[in-house]
Formats: C-alpha cells, sequence, structure tokens
C-alpha cells in the first residue's frame, strides 16, 4: 500500500533557497508551465516578503536517494513554482519593486522601483529582512508518483489551471504521450502560435484522440471533457497501446514537415492543425500524398480569401463551399461535424480521395 508523509522544512530562508536552487527540480512532469504570473503578481509577491505578510505553503517532493543520486536534485517542487520563480527573478536582477512600493513599518524608506542589487546599495537591512524570510516549505515523502500527481491537483483545484495544465496533472502513459508530441518537431519549428500556457500540448492531446478513433473511421467531438477522459481511460491501459498511437501520430507530423516554412502563417491557428493532420493521414492512405505541397495550400488560404472579398461584393458570386470552410473555422471547430466538413472541403480542393467516415453522436 502507498504512502505519503509530510513535514515542514525548517529554517529554509529565501537566501538559502536561492543558494541550493539548482538541487530543486522546478519542472517535474505534473507541473504547470512557468513563466506565467505578470509583473505585477511577482512584484506584489516580493512587497508581501519584505512587509513580513504571511504566503501560501510551498510543497517539495523530497526524492529518494537513489532519483536525487541521478538528478543531481534533493527536491521537486508540487506547488509553488510560480512563487519559487518570482523570488530567483526579483534576486537575479530581472525586475524592480513596484512603483508603488510601501515599507509599511517605515514610511521614511523610499525603495520604489529599486531592485534587488538597489536594495543592497540603499538600503542594505531592507535586503537583509527579505533574505532572511523564511519560506513555509512543506515536504513530502512519497515513493508513488501518482500521489505527487494528485496532490498537485488537488492542491490547484481553486486555482485556474488551463485545460491542457489539468490534462498534464492526471499523469500516466497518455498524459506523457501528449508532452512527447507536443515536442515533435513540428510544433518546435513549423507551428506560429506560442506555447504558453501548453498550447502545443492541447493540440497534441487533439492529434492522439483524432488517431484513436479514426482507426475506428470515426470522427469525434474533440471537446475538453472527452479529451479529459481520454487521458484518464489510458492511465489504466497498457503502455504499448499508447505507443502505438503515439508513433502513428509522430509518423504523421514527419510526413507534415516538408509542407509548412518555419513558423508558418498557416499554422497560427490551433483550429488548423487537425484538418491539416487529418488530411496527410488520410492522403497517405489514399496514394494522393503527392497531391500535396505548401503552395497548394496556400493557394486554398489565398482562394478562401478572395472567396471573402466576392462574397462582401455579391454574395451569389461566392463559392459557398469555402464561406463555410470559413464559418467552421470560427465556430465549432471542436465539433466532429465541423473537422469532417472542413477536411472534406480541403480534400476536394486538392483533388484527393476521400475515406467513408462516420460522425459519432
Amino acid at each position: 500500500m502507498s504512502v505519503i508523509n509530510t513535514f515542514a522544512l525548517q529554517h529554509e530562508s529565501v537566501l538559502t533557497i536561492y543558494a541550493d536552487r539548482d538541487r530543486i527540480d522546478l519542472k517535474p512532469v505534473y507541473q504547470r508551465q512557468g513563466e506565467i504570473w505578470s509583473l505585477e503578481k511577482r512584484q506584489l509577491l516580493i512587497d508581501s516578503l519584505i512587509n513580513r505578510y504571511d504566503i501560501p505553503k510551498l510543497y517539495f517532493h523530497k526524492l529518494d536517494r537513489e532519483v536525487a543520486k541521478k538528478s543531481k536534485k534533493d527536491y521537486a517542487v508540487i506547488d509553488g513554482r510560480q512563487r519559487l520563480e518570482a523570488i530567483f527573478s526579483f534576486i537575479d536582477g530581472d525586475f524592480p519593486l513596484s512603483k508603488d512600493f510601501e515599507f509599511l513599518e517605515d514610511a521614511t524608506i523610499k525603495a520604489t522601483e529599486l531592485t534587488y542589487s538597489d536594495l543592497a546599495r540603499k538600503y542594505p537591512r531592507l535586503k537583509q529582512r527579505f533574505d532572511a524570510f523564511s519560506l513555509p516549505i512543506v515536504c513530502v515523502e512519497t515513493d508513488d508518483l501518482e500521489l505527487i500527481e494528485d496532490m498537485f491537483s488537488r492542491l490547484n483545484e481553486a486555482v485556474p489551471l488551463n485545460a491542457a495544465e489539468k490534462r498534464n496533472a492526471i499523469g500516466g502513459d497518455m498524459a506523457t504521450a501528449i508532452t512527447e508530441i507536443s515536442n515533435h518537431q513540428f510544433f518546435k519549428k513549423k507551428v506560429r502560435f506560442s506555447n504558453g500556457r501548453y498550447q502545443h500540448r492541447e493540440v497534441a492531446a487533439r492529434l492522439l484522440f483524432l488517431e484513436s478513433w479514426q482507426r475506428k473511421n470515426m470522427f469525434v467531438d474533440t471537446k475538453k471533457p472527452f479529451l479529459d477522459q481520454f487521458t484518464k481511460d489510458f492511465k489504466a491501459k497498457k503502455k504499448p497501446s499508447v505507443d502505438s498511437i503515439r508513433l502513428a501520430v509522430e509518423q504523421v507530423l514527419k510526413d507534415l514537415l516538408p509542407f509548412f516554412a518555419g513558423k508558418d502563417v498557416l499554422l497560427a491557428a490551433q483550429a488548423a492543425i487537425p484538418i491539416y493532420f487529418l488530411l496527410v493521414r488520410d492522403a497517405t492512405a489514399t496514394g494522393d500524398l503527392g497531391k500535396i505541397s505548401r503552395q497548394k495550400l496556400v493557394n486554398f488560404h489565398s482562394a478562401r480569401q478572395a472567396n471573402r472579398e466576392i462574397a462582401a461584393k455579391d454574395i451569389t458570386r461566392a463559392k459557398f463551399d469555402l464561406l463555410e470552410y470559413d464559418r467552421l473555422s470560427q465556430q465549432g471547430t471542436n465539433d466532429a461535424s465541423s473537422i469532417r466538413e472542413r477536411l472534406r472541403i480541403l480534400k476536394e480542393y486538392l483533388g484527393i480521395k476521400s475515406l467513408t467516415a462516420k460522425v459519432k453522436k
């Protein structure tokens, strides 16, 4: 039976944690994306520390001896990553105190917009006060990573994690596969939108989900509840079944690479990627991959733009299919019927044979 023990980490000041930062893993698999706090929020935390306000507890996973020796880390952060990153960034001089900063115990101290090094020069006692702040760290001991993942998820129950972050906290082989797919060269080099708050993982989850259902010849909604359940379902299944889906998705992404430029404008929206994924997947199956090229995809993009201009002047002269593709690219993009119809329109434009597939009710 798995057990979990907790204890307070004593006498850990801001400065001692900063000194030991290389021994702390800020990015374990269950963590959310870093660098998401605004400047104002980071400044407010530093203000709170200097003015001795109480702050929420930080939770560290104490790694066992073998893991620590291999990873050269003593702890992994379960909850509190953004707070630690804000503290480290302030000490490193990445941002100053806010323009509204007030030292509540002595109004004569004017430290607004001072950096950490500025404090050392002008108000060394204020810097020492910050350095000596005792961080409320709870240490967790367990050999069961799933308990850690569950704890992370529970701790953030009232925090606005986005869909991809919550799915990542579920854990399991499918969550790992989602991460691996999101790190594919297609996402790193070709996709135009950023990976802030795990946007690449959100798309990766959709591709894995689509692949699993396309094997059954079905189009499905790729909405959050279905992706979440998909991740949970595969958490209990054997790894080979997950690997089979992951490898198939990786192959299609590899086939997609030649058709797009770096940070391609054609890949500026998340909704476009499942369509291109299914296009190449089907074209490979029907022997029509040679009918796809970047220029033809650009021509399709240009044709839609020209068609919109025609529709603005006289809608009776516009091509309905291209208008419908535009509408479906803006509304209900995760609906199974929208995915199937956009794929049909693009395949007809390129002259690619259609495969018979049903929409899952």
